[in-house]
């Protein structure tokens, strides 16, 4: 008997040298949103800022083009900010209404869908090579199809869109086929593929006989087994939006910090190399109204602002 109450006489002490020695922030919540963490009970630092895009390209390849932009602008500003990639258009707009994302880089049409559903205030928008805030969507083919040359050579022909959500490889191009008189009804097949980079693929693989790219997605095939086929008339590009909770000097610093970027810089020039060519090329002021267009282009072609389908 003696034995057994020696070892629970021991078990009781270390319970009680335990309890004395946790600390007694251990339960502490975690901090609610705008307010600062403490950090070893010495210090603050901000808080993550959500900040999300959609993958244009493979999630690793995405990741590893945005995180040293997003590491780039923490250095230029208080705040930090946690990379959120989303494979789906329509779950980047969920999260800005649910409040799980604070800033998010959208394309024109979810701009809009995201803008529908919650306030958002519009930070600044995304530069293209040509230092416009514009962009265009490119028809591309395979450098070998030499019977695919224009537009009105598609006819009868297998073709690849990006994802139904997607501005730059399914609306704009879709309303530019419209414009030259050919419908879906008018190719031998069509899909909606995953990503840019999967419509890319697909045509090279010759699974398809022509496709349609953002610009900016499609440089690295052209020339190298792509060739562009037509293009689109410049429309508005990428752009940077805010939660309107998130508070406002926030939304300043990180506005302050991408309109300061000069993409001809010797340092940022050598650094964005690795950035994603979407974020290369510097960023400017924004009219919201001019996204406005999109709504054109959903009715010229029969698409519903809150749906993906394309109406019969």
């Amino acid at each position: 008997m003696a034995r057994p109450l020696a070892l629970i006489l021991i078990a009781l002490c270390l319970a009680v040298a335990s309890s004395r020695a946790a600390p007694a922030h251990a339960a502490t919540p975690p901090p609610e949103a705008g307010t600062q963490q403490q950090v070893n009970g010495t210090g603050t630092k901000p808080r993550a800022y959500r900040f999300g895009v959609i993958t244009l390209n493979h999630p690793l390849v995405i990741y590893q083009q945005y995180q040293p932009f997003l590491d780039f602008l923490a250095e230029r500003q208080p705040w930090r900010f946690e990379l959120v990639l989303e494979h789906r258009y329509s779950t980047i707009v969920d999260r800005l209404e649910a409040g799980t994302l604070d800033i998010a880089l959208l394309a024109g049409r979810t701009f809009l869908q995201a803008r529908g559903r919650t306030p958002l205030i519009p930070l600044c928008a995304v530069l293209g090579r040509d230092g416009t805030p514009t962009t265009r969507s490119l028809i591309v083919a395979r450098e070998d199809r030499q019977d695919i040359r224009s537009p009105n050579d598609l006819k009868g022909k297998r073709f690849a869109f990006g994802s139904p959500d997607s501005t730059a490889s399914y609306l704009a191009p879709l309303d530019h086929l419209t414009e030259h008189g050919i419908t879906l009804e008018d190719l031998a097949t069509y899909a909606n593929l995953t990503t840019h980079d999967a419509v890319a693929r697909a045509v090279l693989r010759g699974e398809y006989d022509a496709g349609a790219l953002g610009e900016p997605m499609a440089v690295r095939y052209l020339g190298v087994g792509l060739k562009v086929v037509d293009a689109t008339q410049p429309f508005p590009g990428f752009i940077i939006v805010a939660r309107a909770d998130v508070p406002e000097e926030v939304r300043n610093a990180l506005r302050d910090a991408l309109l300061g970027i000069d993409p001809d810089a010797p340092d940022v020039a050598r650094l964005s190399e690795g950035w994603n060519e979407v974020l290369r090329h510097g960023f400017g002021t924004v009219d919201a109204s001019v996204y406005e267009m999109f709504r054109t282009m959903e009715r010229r072609v029969g698409l519903s602002p809150d749906t993906q389908e394309a109406q019969p």
